[in-house]
């Protein structure tokens, strides 16, 4: 069995830091050989909190003060550059007569990402960036106050990467409250699958 000094996992943690910018997260520390699992470390020092106080790290909690303004920082960047990119893939394949970016829907204000039309039925698109699983609840619970009356399909798309489309799905089931069966939660990958069977209709342009 591996014995994990304070200095061994602070080296741990700075090698992190010299990777990536900033100090792990939970997750990432169980998927990490040079470090103890996350529940290792709860165990052991109350917390990941009270270890990276110990290790003399000034951020100690990753849900407040400055930590948590880079994280809405990073999440809104992301979110808006794959907005962009998604815009572009849409327009490729449906024509851009057909797709509509930030369209209001019923007499409500708000609006949805991406509305399009095409002969299979016509379908909305939110995309949205969640660092975890963990944070993946709060972001749908506040989607779906949103568009609790939306009237067509609708996919909330999540731009991480790292998730995956089978843990979503358990996710969805055993954690979240049941969704309408127009609605699903999907990944990028799982999107441009979905999208490849749909139909578009010809550019009246031409």
């Amino acid at each position: 069995m591996k014995i994990w000094t304070v200095d061994k996992i602070k080296e741990g943690f700075e090698r992190f830091k010299n990777e990536h910018g900033r100090l792990p997260r939970a997750l990432e520390i169980d998927q990490l050989e040079y470090l103890p699992s996350s529940r290792n470390i709860q165990k052991r020092f109350g917390g990941l909190a009270r270890l990276r106080k110990q290790l003399g790290y000034s951020d100690v909690h990753f849900g407040k003060g400055s930590f948590r303004s880079e994280i809405a920082s990073r999440v809104k960047d992301r979110g808006r550059k794959t907005e962009l990119a998604l815009e572009k893939v849409l327009r490729d394949r449906f024509g851009e007569v057909f797709v509509h970016t930030e369209k209001f829907f019923e007499s409500s204000k708000n609006r949805v990402d991406f509305y399009v039309y095409s002969p299979d039925g016509n379908f909305g698109i939110d995309v949205f960036y969640t660092d975890t699983m963990r944070y993946l609840k709060s972001n749908i619970n506040i989607k779906m106050g949103k568009y609790r009356n939306f009237p067509i399909e609708l996919f909330l798309v999540t731009a991480n990467e790292s998730l995956r489309q089978d843990d979503i799905d358990r996710y969805a089931i055993t954690k979240l409250k049941p969704l309408p069966k127009t609605t699903r939660i999907v990944t990028m990958d799982t999107l441009f699958t979905l999208l490849k069977a749909r139909k578009a209709y010809s550019n009246p342009l031409l």
